[in-house]
């Protein structure tokens, strides 16, 4: 198996044993998305202490950055109120979100 689907499957086991599903962008942005009880700070910092877990590994083969509804932004009213944690990372290795694609991520 290459690097790339070796570092595919570590990114999808532990999006899976964390509760968080992994989108594949045609833009090469990867976005996870883990679905929390609403109004549930609890829940809300468990998320926001778990989502670099997967973006981390995800290697960048170009400039990019990550956003979404982390504690670090207005972001997390939303993410806490609807119960919905939301993050994406740009730049992404993109022999990496093909592996991904074929392990069948959205």
């Amino acid at each position: 198996m290459s690097k790339a689907g070796q570092t595919a499957l570590e990114i999808k086991k532990t999006a899976d044993e964390l509760g968080w599903k992994l989108y594949v962008r045609p833009s090469g942005v990867l976005t996870i998305i883990k679905h929390i009880t609403p109004n549930d700070n609890d829940a809300f910092v468990q998320a926001d202490g778990e989502y670099y877990s997967i973006l981390g590994m995800v290697p960048q083969s170009a400039a990019g950055s990550m956003w979404g509804t982390d504690g670090g932004g207005i972001g997390a009213l939303t993410a806490a109120r609807t119960g919905v944690f939301t993050m994406n990372k740009s730049g992404c290795n993109r022999n990496v979100l093909k592996a991904l694609l074929v392990l069948e991520v959205i």
